[in-house]
């Protein structure tokens, strides 16, 4: 981040703080005097440049990812540690399964653990061919998949209109109140390849919405099967939102990222674009940075061991964040190369400025 863009943002950080500290002054009886001398203090300290010689104001909530050592998909007794148990698991299972009306005979387990991370899914199979997943360390219910291989006829369709009518029956089955979550995304899975209008399979997508901003973290998936007018997957991704404050500009996070782009040799810059987008903090850009040539050779290697990746723990946190697309001049020797290193998309943090993530493709096209 340079000087100039530093400045203006302590600048901002100062005077939201006064702000706030006014507002609870005015709401405390008695002690309205002696918060306005604080604030009167604090202002004079800003224009003298040293509110921020003894405290920070602002917490930046970056911080350098914890390498993760002996990737696997495994389920070891030191990934048991962070989750609930197995049975604890089926207990949320059960209790799912009650609340919607489903078969509650549970006959065999499928579990995994995620690569990336320490986190088990337990997946529990019913005797009506059902399986439903529990994350181990949200203790929440996830996905359940209708397994029965017979409903789907790809000659029958049903259309828009009617998928979404059952969907919407599904979404108050599963306990989901109207609008709290609105329609995002519906997809038709065709033959003729259009996506739109009628299908065998609908793809319902709906998010929570906050000002004119989804989440997408915040997500339930329901598609619909033509043939018996069942779901064949429901999914809820609930993963809390901070919603913190907008103190960066658009023009700040373009430099921001601009600034940290020249870290590594790209291709000339032709083009830049940024949109506020809600976003989960990842280890992208981290690694792009700090681990160049593994990063690439990592995605332009055909059956690269998934074992030589590098993984990090970050921190699980949904910010508000300006989406900076930087797109570099075309001439890549294939295409592979233009794939992967045509575009690079920053995600800079609206609170503090912070670069907290990125993506190798365009991410305002692709979501």
């Amino acid at each position: 981040m340079n000087k100039e863009i530093k400045e203006k943002l302590k600048i901002k950080i100062a005077i939201s703080k006064i702000k706030d500290e006014e507002e609870i002054a005015m709401n405390k009886k008695g002690k309205f005097v002696f918060k306005n001398i604080g604030i009167a203090a604090c202002t004079l300290m800003l224009l003298t440049g040293g509110v921020f010689a003894t405290s920070k104001v602002i917490e930046n909530i970056w911080k350098e990812p914890e390498k993760i050592e002996n990737v696997t998909d495994q389920i070891t007794e030191e990934s048991k540690k962070e989750n609930i148990t197995e049975e604890q698991a089926k207990e949320v299972a059960l209790n799912k399964l009650k609340e919607i009306g489903f078969n509650t005979n549970i006959v065999n387990t499928n579990h995994y653990k995620e690569m990336d991370s320490d986190t088990i899914i337990y997946r529990f199979n019913t005797e009506d061919n059902y399986e439903i997943s529990i994350n181990g360390k949200t203790e929440e219910f996830e996905t359940i998949w209708n397994l029965n291989k017979d409903q789907q006829d790809c000659n029958i369709e049903i259309t828009e209109e009617e998928a979404i009518q059952i969907a919407n029956e599904y979404y108050t089955l599963f306990g989901f109140k109207e609008g709290e979550y609105e329609i995002t995304k519906v997809f038709c899975n065709n033959n003729r390849g259009s996506g739109k209008d009628s299908g065998y399979k609908i793809d319902i997508t709906y998010n929570k919405k906050y000002g004119e901003i989804y989440n997408p973290y915040e997500m339930i998936y329901i598609s619909i099967e033509s043939k018996n007018k069942n779901f064949d997957c429901f999914t809820v991704e609930n993963t809390p939102f901070d919603n913190n404050e907008i103190l960066i500009t658009k023009e700040e996070a373009v430099q921001i990222a601009l600034d940290e782009d020249k870290k590594i040799e790209t291709n000339k810059v032709i083009e830049t674009k940024a949109e506020r987008r809600i976003v989960k903090m990842n280890a992208d850009a981290y690694e792009r940075i700090n681990n160049t040539e593994k990063y690439y050779e990592a995605m332009q290697t055909t059956n690269y061991p998934n074992e030589e990746k590098n993984y990090y723990n970050v921190e699980n946190k949904i910010r508000n964040a300006w989406v900076v697309v930087i797109t570099y001049e075309d001439n890549f020797e294939n295409v592979e190369e233009r794939y992967t290193e045509g575009k690079y998309s920053y995600f800079v943090d609206c609170t503090t400025g912070e670069i907290i993530g990125g993506d190798i493709m365009d991410y305002i096209e692709s979501n």
